[in-house]
């Protein structure tokens, strides 16, 4: 694993070339690109911490899109060759590679199962199954995806649980998809989670380490499952779980998001819409 540091404007990889490594951010900012250098569209952006280009460990399909620094900075590179030996004789090295891999595949898994929509399409009314799509990296704020303004989303506490690990003033989402699950207990093997938003549980767990996400669809912002066992509840439609899908879109203005069964001390109002996001309030449930 070789360290590198880099300048704004540095090309990583384009699409068409091969790739045999993936590559740990420390400082600066990467952002994925689509299309060719004279229309490049930006369709995530990658932060110190983030791993790109993890796809490469595992399959020797050339490259799909385009990554380039935004800012000078440092990042390690794993070639597929070192991955496969660090998994069996220093696997702790090969830890962050790992939850990346994980879940871009909780992702895939999640668009595959109770995603597919059916609707009407054409002269002749058939119908069509229509996936809703993901990025294959974060959004960052402001990502107007096509649409005049940028989507807003805040998440604000409604119970006690939620405000234990939320402000009361609620949080302004700057970065899809915002992964939320529960932190490790002490008895716990230490699991490969990646979580921005991590909630505080007891047994019996209402939440799963890894549950459900924020995130922004051809359609708008959703909540997608993870992969929970109990699922969640948004808007009185169970998502996830035992339930037939795995993912809800949010409505304009207040939505009612319970990660966990109907009962769930975990319950938030998620405020959504266009444009700047509004003066933050806070009215409790009782």
């Amino acid at each position: 694993m070789t360290e590198q540091e880099f300048d704004a404007g540095h090309v990583f990889f384009r699409p068409g070339e091969s790739g045999d490594r993936a590559y740990l951010l420390h400082d600066g900012q990467v952002e994925l690109l689509t299309g060719t250098a004279e229309s490049f569209t930006r369709i995530g952006l990658f932060v110190p911490g983030d791993v790109f280009g993890e796809m490469a460990l595992i399959e020797e399909r050339p490259r799909s899109y385009t990554a380039r620094s935004v800012t000078g900075g440092r990042a390690s590179a794993m070639t597929r060759d070192e991955f496969e030996y660090q998994l069996t004789h220093d696997p702790a090295r090969t830890r962050q590679y790992l939850r990346s891999l994980f879940e871009r595949l909780r992702s895939l898994t999640a668009r595959l199962t109770g995603e597919v929509e059916l609707v009407r399409e054409g002269p002749s009314s058939a119908l069509v199954p229509v996936v809703e799509q993901s990025s294959p990296a974060p959004i960052e704020l402001p990502a107007s995806r096509g649409k005049p303004a940028a989507w807003v989303v805040v998440v604000h506490p409604l119970t006690p649980k939620a405000a234990e690990t939320l402000p009361d003033e609620g949080l302004l989402v700057t970065r899809f998809p915002l992964r939320i699950g529960r932190v490790t207990d002490p008895n716990e093997r230490e699991a490969l989670d990646l979580n921005d938003l991590w909630l505080l549980d007891n047994m019996p767990y209402y939440v799963s380490r890894n549950h459900c996400e924020i995130d922004v669809g051809r359609n708008g912002p959703l909540v997608r499952d993870r992969g929970s066992y109990l699922g969640c509840v948004v808007n009185n439609k169970p998502v996830g779980g035992g339930a037939a899908t795995s993912y809800a879109r949010l409505d304009p203005g207040d939505n009612i998001l319970v990660i966990g069964s109907g009962k769930s001390p975990y319950q938030f109002r998620v405020f959504v819409s266009l444009g700047p996001a509004p003066p933050r309030s806070n009215p409790k449930a009782n």
